[in-house]
């Protein structure tokens, strides 16, 4: 006789709240504070909440090292921005502040800020003359960059 395969209705089903956060989770990366938030809207017990980050993290699902590093790498490609910047851009994911740490000291390792500041500058500002200190200044403060670096490049030709 041969095997019959089980029935959609005799698999145990997902309940909505988890087949509604794993929409959410398939749609982009999220970190776990994002998710947190999506079941207490969605109006998940604190128990069924951690009965789900836990299996998601298991799953490899949810990964906030992993999310923080494809993030930021992203994020710096598309603008340069200083360490102070991008911190609080992390920190606003709704990751900790251990992660956070760890994903700035990588990503820093790997890109000279200093060479960050230069490329923002080459890409607002351009080698136009016309641009003051102050407004070269005032570009890199805005996007993160510490005012001893800002000092450094403005104070000689480098930020040509």
């Amino acid at each position: 006789m041969p095997s019959r395969k089980p029935s959609r209705s005799s698999l145990p089903a997902a309940d909505s709240i988890e087949q509604a956060v794993l929409r959410y989770l398939a749609s982009r990366d999220r970190t776990e504070a994002q998710v947190r938030r999506f079941l207490s809207r969605a109006g998940a017990s604190a128990s069924r909440t951690q009965e789900l980050i836990a299996r998601f993290f298991r799953l490899g699902y949810l990964n906030d090292e992993a999310y923080a590093q494809r993030w930021a790498g992203v994020k710096l490609a598309r603008r340069p921005m200083g360490r102070d910047r991008l911190e609080a851009e992390l920190l606003a994911q709704g990751l900790d502040r251990a992660t956070v740490s760890r994903t700035l000291e990588k990503i820093y390792s790997r890109r000279n800020e200093r060479d960050l500041a230069r490329l923002l500058l080459s890409r607002r500002i351009g080698s136009g003359t016309g641009r003051t200190d102050a407004a070269r200044a005032g570009l890199l403060r805005r996007y993160g960059f510490r005012e001893e670096l800002i000092e450094e490049l403005l104070s000689g030709s480098q930020c040509s």
